[in-house]
């Protein structure tokens, strides 16, 4: 007279694929996967020797294919931030790229306004720069 012997594994299943890669490795019989654990489901006493080692290195496996797969997920999530960052910082630079050229473009247009002004007889009197505008008064000079 034969009996059913049902083994259970102790670890629960998060990630069902990486559990059948695991069970594919070792390519054990009638072991499956069921309500999240690993099972052994056989007809007779002698089936069930030495399953619950199997299932223990079956365990054992699924659990390195696991940290690896969130080692994997964290390192693509630390790229997807470092690329982020990177994209930031290129952003910082042209808006500080572009500063820098207006400013050099309003001190040339400065110079060859006091240059010109000079040539009619005007002076510089006053000079005023405020929020990224430069006001110049002039006074006509006078001999």
């Amino acid at each position: 007279m034969s009996r059913v012997v049902k083994i259970k594994g102790q670890l629960n299943i998060e990630n069902i694929e990486l559990a059948d890669q695991a069970i594919q490795s070792f390519n054990y019989k009638n072991i499956e996967i069921k309500n999240n654990q690993f099972l052994f489901d056989g007809y007779d006493h002698y089936d069930g020797i030495n399953k619950n080692k199997e299932i223990t290195n079956i365990e054992n496996k699924y659990k390195a294919l696991l940290n690896e797969y969130y080692l994997k997920l964290a390192k693509e999530k630390l790229n997807a931030e470092l690329a982020r960052l990177e994209e930031i910082k290129r952003i910082e630079q042209e808006k500080i790229r572009i500063e820098e050229e207006k400013r050099m473009a309003r001190e040339k247009k400065k110079a060859l306004i006091i240059e010109n002004a000079k040539k009619q007889g005007y002076r510089v009197k006053k000079e005023i720069t405020k929020d990224n505008k430069i006001k110049l008064v002039l006074q006509k000079r006078i001999y």
